[in-house]
């Protein structure tokens, strides 16, 4: 049977009711199967590539890897020839429709705007499967340190969506269910070395930042995520950042402690996987993990330090769906922190109702505006105003302003949620391909309609002296928000007047004061620094 037909019979089955598919029409199904063609007519001949005697080397690559040739073809693993034309060459002999393989962004335009060139050259391939086993894109990984960037994946199309995608889990789907646990790594050799070793519920985000749409995809195949993310920095801050969108999703979600410097794939070739089974048993709850890693990090910490760290745990849970999980890391974190419980509770219910305050708000300016839709981009406030001057600098300033604006600016400074989402998209393709993609951007489909309008305003923005106005625009936005800080505290001290509380606030409102002092010399600072010659 076809995939479909098979569905189908199992679903009745089982008497299950299927959602019925939008229909589409002769022509389009056959343009979507023409791409799904062109994609496995193109993974063939790099195999075939990668099994040609002049590129052994190549082959040695992922046995150097300690990689099977069982493993090597389960995957599908393959190079891209050192060629601008082998391929095209290729797909024209097998009569493939070259502007569908340009659209799957395979091949390009030359700039003479007729004649085509491959786009991925001299790289190590790794194809992306569906949960059909039909191949929906590739990842190029270099061979030469010069050349950009490390990992080259396929873009965007009709078939591939990467914020819909998991490497790997196509292969992964009948063991997940039978072990009804799935482990997340992070890279493509991390998973391919615990599949060598026979672990083979494994998937990968593959270097990009989770989505809520693939915590909802590993959902679909069981409700227990385990995360084995790289002992590094990067590896810690980004298991802790996605377990709690997997969290979000009722999800229950581990992380597991990788030793400093490791990770699954190192890890396992030096210990084996029995070692890795232990590392799997030692898993622990993200609020658990995190508190270990702040007092490895911080074995004496001072008060400022350990209130500072107390705020930026309940600002995460704040954004928590579940009462209850909410519940069981406040104890978790009062118990480990050694802080009153109910004083945790507290502050985390004014968390709640601040941000209650501000989506009622919005809710009624939205009701209530009288002006067309095309106009809310206008708005005036101080706030939004120094929000998209740094939205349209991240757009439109020269590299220096960009990197600066990335590196002093994170989503939280946000008020309008807008200018929030689109700052979000505009961050993730910097740090992904190094610069932003404006036409790409405008075909988000994740962009609502207000986005788009703002966007259309922004990338036509001119801004004089760019680095000044970066400056100024985060100076203005920090100290708003110290402002805001000041007041919500100020206003719980006048409803809670414990002497508990009243300590703690007082100590809240000295550090806000030292914040607040520490920014204005910063500014000043920066200021002087980028001082231009037209000042």
């Amino acid at each position: 049977m076809t995939f479909v037909d098979a569905v189908t019979k199992a679903a009745e089955f089982s008497g299950i009711a299927l959602p019925k598919p939008e229909a589409k029409s002769p022509e389009q199904v056959s343009h979507t199967q023409a791409l799904y063609d062109i994609n496995d007519k193109t993974c063939t001949f790099f195999e075939k590539q990668l099994q040609l005697p002049e590129n052994k080397s190549r082959l040695d690559y992922f046995k150097g890897r300690k990689l099977s040739e069982k493993t090597i073809k389960k995957f599908r693993l393959s190079y891209a020839p050192d060629s601008f034309d082998l391929l095209l060459k290729h797909l024209e002999k097998n009569q493939a429709n070259l502007k569908l393989a340009e659209e799957l962004g395979l091949i390009q335009k030359k700039k003479d705007g007729k004649n085509f060139y491959v786009k991925f050259r001299h790289r190590m391939m790794f194809p992306f499967f569906n949960v059909a086993g039909k191949i929906i894109g590739f990842g190029g990984r270099e061979l030469k340190e010069e050349q950009q960037p490390k990992y080259l994946n396929s873009p965007e199309s009709e078939i591939y969506k990467k914020g819909l995608t998991l490497y790997g889990l196509y292969q992964a789907i009948q063991s997940i269910r039978e072990q009804d646990f799935l482990i997340l790594v992070e890279g493509y050799f991390d998973l391919l070395r615990l599949v060598e070793a026979g672990q083979k519920n494994v998937v990968a985000s593959s270097g990009t930042a989770l989505t809520d749409q693939q915590a909802r995809l590993m959902a679909r195949y069981s409700k227990n995520i385990y995360i084995a993310y790289d002992g590094d920095g990067a590896g810690i801050k980004a298991a802790i950042r996605n377990a709690q969108i997997i969290e979000n999703q009722d999800l229950s979600v581990y992380i597991v402690p990788m030793p400093d410097g490791e990770d699954p794939d190192s890890y396992v070739l030096k210990h084996g996987l029995s070692a890795f089974n232990e590392l799997l048993k030692k898993r622990t709850l993200p609020i658990e993990f995190q508190l270990d890693q702040y007092i490895k990090q911080n074995p004496n910490p001072s008060l400022e330090e350990k209130d500072h760290f107390i705020a930026d745990v309940l600002n995460e849970l704040v954004l928590f769906k579940s009462a209850s999980k909410t519940g069981l890391y406040i104890h978790h974190l009062a118990d480990r922190m050694q802080v009153s419980e109910a004083m945790l509770v507290s502050e985390i219910n004014r968390l709640k109702q601040r941000r209650a305050r501000f989506n009622k708000a919005r809710k009624n300016n939205d009701t209530h505006e009288e002006k067309p839709q095309q106009e809310r981009p206008a708005i005036k406030r101080g706030a939004y105003k120094a929000e998209e001057g740094l939205l349209a600098l991240l757009l439109n300033a020269a590299d220096e302003t960009q990197k600066y604006v990335a590196n002093h600016v994170s989503i939280n400074l946000f008020e309008n949620e807008d200018y929030a989402g689109l700052y979000d998209h505009i961050i993730h393709d910097i740090e992904e391909n190094g610069k932003v993609d404006v036409q790409k951007l405008f075909e988000n489909p994740d962009l609502n309609e207000n986005q788009h309008l703002i966007l259309t305003k922004l990338t036509i923005d001119q801004i004089s002296n760019e680095m000044k106005h970066a400056i100024g625009c985060i100076f203005q936005l920090k100290k708003w928000q110290l402002e805001k800080e000041e007041r919500d505290i100020q206003n719980h001290i006048k409803v809670d007047n414990s002497e508990e509380a009243q300590m703690h606030f007082t100590f809240e409102l000295a550090k806000l004061n030292k914040e607040k002092r520490q920014l204005n010399k910063d500014y000043q600072h920066d200021l002087k620094l980028y001082r231009s010659d037209d000042d």
